[in-house]
């Protein structure tokens, strides 16, 4: 999604907007195939995509093992 250099602190989230300009040149114009957008952060909170990819790494609670168990 990004090439190259990026402005601001390191390790930081950045904000993305629309371009002022818009772009002219052939490579910045192609369409991009688009596949996977990582939503989960890497410094915290949300660094699982999904509830059930949390399940996985994390197993489960003690209060769902009960739950199950009964």
């Amino acid at each position: 999604m990004l090439r190259g250099t990026v402005q601001g602190p390191i390790k930081r989230n950045i904000t993305l907007r629309k371009a002022m300009v818009p772009q002219t040149y052939k490579r910045h114009t192609q369409p991009i195939n688009l596949k996977f957008i990582d939503t989960a952060s890497k410094v915290g909170k949300g660094r699982f995509q999904t509830s059930l990819e949390k399940k996985k790494y994390f197993g489960y609670s003690a209060k769902q093992q009960q739950a199950e168990n009964n």
